[in-house]
């Protein structure tokens, strides 16, 4: 017995056996009046009527009972439909080859089973058809008569008649439902191209969002950045301004006024007049202080102008990325990187963040530079975060470039928490996050603007820190 029969539990049969079991229920009942009235005509044993009770009345119920037992299970009917195949074979031979009712029985289960498996169901059930007449033919002998007294006959072809009806009813029944579900469906496809259209229309103005929030937070980046530098400028106007403050040179002033009043009797000056020594003295004193003052001014002259340059720098990268909107351009990703890294320069130094660059000569990529921008301050930014409870002189970001044969590959790693297996695999799912006030755009939207520009974003980690890897296609 099959292994689905030993597991029984009561409830719905599978639709398949309940659609079945009322065509097979009134086909069983009229063969069982036909060859029981062909028993009586041609005077067989009354043995007969013990199996065609069995097999034709208490038969069908069984199975629709094994199939309550295995609710939802087709595989009950499917048995019970090549069993029936074999076993109307085997009544043939019983009823001596009956020419009408041997060829209801054949129509009857070709037809049933081509509708519900196709020709190849239907060639099944031929090959159980003869399969059970020779059985039938082994066991009792193979007699031949086909005729049948002739209302017996008229039976038969009525009762055919009506199954051939019965068949081609359900057969239009099951078409209108199929047409109903077409319809449905086709209502339902019509529906879900609105939605996969809004859904696009969606995504497009989440991009959007995404990359006016990368614009704003790159933005805020800038004033960080710029706030940053003010204060090394307030600290280098203060220095000068307290040099100034505290300068010789208006002491400097003083003497050579003095010097001045006597320039016309120098030399009585310097050799009787008390002070005249004394500003000599004070003169040969003054050059070590002069000399420290004007290193101390240069010193800090050179860093405004260091940092001055670098507000440029920034503000220059900054408008460069607002500029250059969706235009794909071709450059060198190193450039890439340090525009970026002038545009994240005060965040850097404020979270004392170590750069390593290893930069290996790479071929020209073709990208849209304010996405690609924005990827990477999106990624410095997690590495930042990342690397919060790591100590402050350890906190190491790398980035590195390398290429192969199909591919020219930019990596940032950082040394930080790590990422867990479970959300390697969703890291780019959209409004994924695993911050308290993130909103699950970030990663997502990179890894849309990378598909953009035909490449990809791979995510690597091995307990500690985490490498975030480009992948550009060669050209």
């Amino acid at each position: 017995m099959p292994s689905f029969l030993t597991d029984f539990k009561m409830g719905r049969a599978h639709r398949l056996a309940r659609a079945n079991y009322i065509p097979r229920m009134v086909g069983f009942i009229a063969s069982f009046i036909a060859i029981g009235l062909l028993v009586v005509e041609r005077g067989w044993s009354s043995w007969y009527f013990f199996f065609l009770t069995i097999s034709l009345l208490i038969y069908p119920n069984f199975i629709l009972l094994l199939s309550k037992l295995r609710p939802g299970d087709k595989r009950v009917e499917l048995w019970a439909m090549k069993f029936e195949s074999v076993m109307l074979g085997f009544w043939i031979v019983a009823i001596e080859f009956y020419l009408w009712q041997s060829y209801a029985f054949l129509a009857g289960a070709l037809v049933t089973n081509t509708m519900i498996g196709g020709f190849r169901q239907m060639f099944q059930t031929l090959a159980l058809f003869l399969g059970g007449m020779l059985m039938g033919g082994l066991i009792m002998g193979a007699e031949v008569q086909l005729d049948g007294p002739f209302y017996i006959d008229i039976i038969v072809m009525i009762m055919l008649i009506l199954f051939i009806i019965n068949a081609a009813a359900s057969f239009y029944s099951q078409a209108r439902k199929l047409a109903g579900m077409r319809s449905k469906m086709e209502d339902k496809n019509e529906k879900l191209n609105e939605t996969v259209e809004e859904l696009k229309s969606t995504r497009n103005e989440l991009v959007e969002k995404a990359h006016k929030a990368g614009m704003a937070d790159l933005a805020t980046g800038v004033l960080h950045n710029i706030g940053n530098i003010l204060n090394s400028v307030n600290i280098s106007t203060s220095v000068i301004n307290e040099t100034l403050q505290k300068s010789k040179i208006p002491k400097l002033q003083q003497a050579n006024e003095l010097l001045d009043e006597h320039k016309d009797n120098l030399k009585e000056f310097i050799a009787e007049d008390s002070r005249g020594p004394k500003l000599l003295n004070y003169y040969l004193k003054l050059g070590q202080p002069l000399s420290q003052e004007h290193e101390k001014l240069q010193e800090h002259c050179n860093r405004l102008i260091d940092k001055v340059n670098l507000m440029l720098e920034v503000i220059d990268a900054q408008q460069d990325y607002a500029k250059v909107g969706r235009i794909v351009e071709e450059v060198q990703l190193e450039e890439i990187v340090e525009d970026t890294l002038k545009l994240q320069a005060g965040s850097i130094e404020r979270h004392e963040l170590h750069i390593q660059k290893d930069f290996e000569d790479t071929d020209t990529v073709e990208v849209q530079k304010s996405k690609l921008i924005h990827i990477l301050v999106n990624l410095f930014k997690n590495a930042k975060e990342a690397m919060t409870n790591v100590n402050r002189d350890e906190r190491v970001l790398t980035i590195g470039t390398s290429q192969d044969e199909d591919h020219i590959y930019l990596s940032i790693s950082d040394n930080g928490d790590g990422i867990s297996e479970a959300n390697k695999k969703k890291i780019f799912n959209h409004g994924f996050t695993t911050k308290r006030s993130g909103h699950g755009y970030g990663l997502h939207t990179c890894a849309n603007y990378m598909a953009e520009m035909d490449g990809k974003i791979l995510v690597e980690s091995e307990g500690q820190g985490a490498t975030f890897t480009l992948l550009f296609p060669k050209k």
